[in-house]
């Protein structure tokens, strides 16, 4: 009587189906590693954006704000959007993007102030601290006369990289006076 076995050629099949599958399964652990540093990247910068833009939209919409001083706020930036975070001679994107966004912020923010009076009480410090290991470029568009100031910004942990990182954008709307109010005289 002849005892029925697996012969050569099955058993070698069977292990090289079982090593397409394991296979297979290691290549997932280096995509779902790279997709959760992705992600925490994301988060990291979604939290870095909010960070900026929510002082500026708060300056922009600040009630207070009197139409015709908010008139004059300077035309920003001249022509060069996101152009100016890229170096002239070599085409790249600059190795330090995060002293432009600041000087952006900063520069906006003290156009608002000084065109309120110094009546505007909003914090005018970049919050540089908020982004962690990132590197940031921030462009606000604004024109003379418009009452719509938009404003874009990217983060991402390599400089070179920032141009391909996610664009965070929005629009703010002055909502404040239409008219300077009468001081009341005292009696």
């Amino acid at each position: 009587m002849m005892k029925r076995a697996f012969t050569l050629m099955e058993i070698n099949l069977a292990i090289l189906i079982m090593a397409g599958g394991i296979l297979s399964v290691v290549g997932l652990y280096s995509f779902g590693f790279r997709e959760n540093r992705q992600s925490a990247e994301d988060v990291q910068a979604t939290a870095y954006a909010d960070a900026v833009i929510s002082p500026l939209v708060m300056a922009i919409t600040a009630t207070n704000l009197v139409w015709s001083d908010f008139q004059k706020i300077q035309s920003r930036p001249s022509d060069k959007g996101w152009g100016a975070y890229i170096d002239q001679n070599t085409g790249e994107v600059l190795s330090n993007p995060d002293n432009s966004a600041s000087q952006a912020f900063g520069n906006f923010l003290s156009d608002l102030r000084s065109a309120a009076n110094g009546t505007l009480d909003v914090d005018s410090s970049y919050p540089k601290t908020a982004s962690g290991n990132l590197h940031a470029g921030l462009v606000i568009m604004h024109e003379k006369g418009s009452p719509v100031v938009r404003i874009s910004f990217r983060a991402a942990k390599n400089p070179g990289m920032l141009l391909s990182a996610p664009l965070f954008y929005t629009e703010a709307r002055f909502q404040g006076l239409p008219f300077k109010p009468k001081q009341e005289s005292a009696p």
